[in-house]
């Protein structure tokens, strides 16, 4: 018609030829992405070492912020709950937050107080009383060692050994701590920059905490104005996700440590085992490692037990495995909830690789950073699910 052909199938092959085109540049811009990320892990792993003596060197210049950040993380929850149940807020919202703010941290004072005072001492008291009988427990155990070897004819075991080598750290770590006490006394520059970097972090969590909606919502705007929509939401996610993690993590392993300590103190109180304070703080600060960290103390405080009395070091096994059951199905998940979500295989890996890192540090943060990676990534595999069905 008026000399012009027309190709129906024409215009429908070159659309798509296009889309081919495009998803073909699209899949190899993945490729080469996958390709750069994974020669960066592996650079990253390679060079692990100085990159987190960069790390680090770096984040000290911000200690004093980061631990603001960290205390106020901590007393975020006990300050807001305290807020809520004043009844000043649609009042006096300023008042009311300042006083929760000011009963938060005197609360803090008097636990920290108490501690000092009456729970600290009588653990020192313990320790000192194990150092002055370990010889007698020593010998209590090699005349244990040998009538039960002697009962099943074998060769004796001769414990003197180990027990002077448990004699000899214990007395290298006494002397180091008081070496290590009377240099950090010594350098006044080092404890003048400590308690000037403590008070700035407690400055800092006060205005954090007091202060905490307006700086976040600062926060939300100058990202929103400056960052792309698509970036803005995917941060926004980050922070959510982390904020969440964190948040569970930091109560719940707080919480079960304290729970497992109070109620093995109780338990070995009532069973009349030897110890009891010292054994139930040493099983709750270690629960603080998540998963295995409650057997590693349970293992330190049966080798301690084992000098007294065998039987009631196996006795002590029992109970802290039955008490391990009872608070880890019935009454943590009553008291914190939910888990972390993350796989028990997880969470031993992320707190090997994170002792390996950072040490102490990295084991207690290696489980919420390795958590907050696995549920990003869990939430994109399953957004990219959902769109793959339509």
């Amino acid at each position: 018609m008026n000399g012009i052909e027309i190709h129906p199938g024409r215009h429908n092959n070159t659309s798509e030829w296009q889309v081919k085109v495009i998803i073909g540049n699209r899949l190899i811009k993945q490729i080469m992405m996958l390709m750069a990320f994974a020669a960066f892990l592996a650079w990253l792993v390679v060079n692990a070492g100085p990159v987190w003596q960069v790390i680090t060197r770096f984040v000290s210049f911000f200690n004093a912020l980061l631990m603001g950040i960290a205390i106020a993380f901590i007393l975020n929850r006990p300050c807001m709950y305290i807020d809520d149940h004043l009844g000043l807020k649609e009042n006096k919202p300023a008042l009311n937050r300042g006083l929760a703010v000011l009963l938060t941290y005197m609360a803090v004072l008097v636990i920290l107080a108490v501690l000092t005072m009456f729970v600290v001492p009588q653990i020192i008291d313990s320790i000192q009383q194990f150092i002055q009988r370990v010889s007698i427990y020593a010998a209590n155990s090699q005349a244990w060692i040998d009538r039960i070897t002697g009962t099943l004819r074998l060769q004796s075991v001769d414990v003197s050994s180990l027990t002077d080598q448990l004699l000899g750290s214990i007395k290298g770590f006494t002397d180091n701590l008081s070496g290590m006490v009377s240099s950090i006394v010594g350098i006044t520059a080092g404890v003048i920059s400590f308690l000037f970097n403590l008070f700035v972090a407690l400055i800092f969590s006060l205005y954090l905490l007091a202060g905490k909606e307006s700086i976040l919502e600062n926060c939300r705007r100058v990202c929103r104005s400056y960052l792309p929509s698509g970036w803005y939401i995917k941060l926004r996610n980050v922070y959510h996700v982390t904020v969440d993690v964190f948040n569970k993590f930091v109560y719940g392993q707080l919480t079960e440590a304290v729970i497992i300590g109070v109620l093995c103190f109780i338990g070995m109180l009532v069973l009349g085992f030897d110890y009891p304070l010292m054994i139930s703080t040493l099983v709750g600060v270690t629960a603080l490692v998540p998963m295995i960290g409650a057997y590693i103390g349970g293992a330190i405080s049966f080798l301690l037990l084992a000098l007294i009395s065998p039987i009631q070091a196996l006795w002590f096994i029992l109970f802290l495995v039955v008490l391990q059951q009872l608070e880890g199905n019935l009454i943590y998940p009553r008291v914190v909830g939910g888990s972390l979500g993350l796989p028990g295989i997880w969470v031993l890996l992320a707190t090997i690789v994170g002792s390996g890192l950072a040490g102490p540090l990295g084991i207690l943060l290696g489980v919420p950073i390795a958590t907050v990676l696995y549920t990003l990534l869990k939430n994109d595999v399953h957004q990219r699910e959902i769109l793959e069905e339509f």
